[in-house]
């Protein structure tokens, strides 16, 4: 006699889980592709995209701010921008407004980078998603922010990302 299936799905192509996964994976991959020209990983990705938009809408670059924007842990996000720094991509400096925030800022070079990663990274997500028609794709957008919007209520704590 066999043992029950732990499974909730006849099969696996059922579950939005691995649905997930799957789909995550393949943008995952056209994003690491457009990212391998400036040398960027899809974290410090992450971390340069957000620092730009907060400049662009007059938000203070904390590194917290940063890492509660891109859901990166504080270990992770400590260490890619130490990396950036390194690289020479962004300075840090203490926040003037709070003696224990660390403002994060660009440099020349950061910022130039990041102009073309972004076009460059958004230029695959169009390209990736140019299988929806535009309804599809607001349907999936609106889905997604509420999928986001209900784990953010439940779980505040970002999860790791690498």
């Amino acid at each position: 006699m066999s043992e029950p299936s732990p499974f909730l799905y006849e099969h696996a192509e059922e579950s939005p889980g691995l649905q997930l996964w799957k789909l995550t994976k393949l943008w995952q991959n056209g994003a690491v592709t457009a990212l391998q020209p400036f040398g960027l990983t899809q974290t410090q990705y992450a971390i340069l995209a957000s620092l730009r938009w907060f400049e662009e809408h007059d938000l203070q670059p904390t590194q917290r701010h940063l890492g509660d924007h891109a859901n990166i842990d504080k270990m992770t996000l400590s260490k890619a921008i130490r990396r950036l720094e390194a690289a020479g991509l962004v300075t840090r400096r203490g926040a003037s407004h709070d003696a224990r925030a660390t403002e994060i800022g660009f440099t020349a070079r950061g910022r130039r980078t990041i102009a073309k990663a972004v076009v460059a990274v958004e230029s695959a997500d169009e390209t990736f998603f140019a299988g929806l028609d535009p309804d599809r794709l607001q349907t999936r957008l609106r889905l997604t922010s509420e999928l986001i919007g209900q784990q953010a209520v439940s779980d505040p704590a970002p999860a790791s990302r690498t």
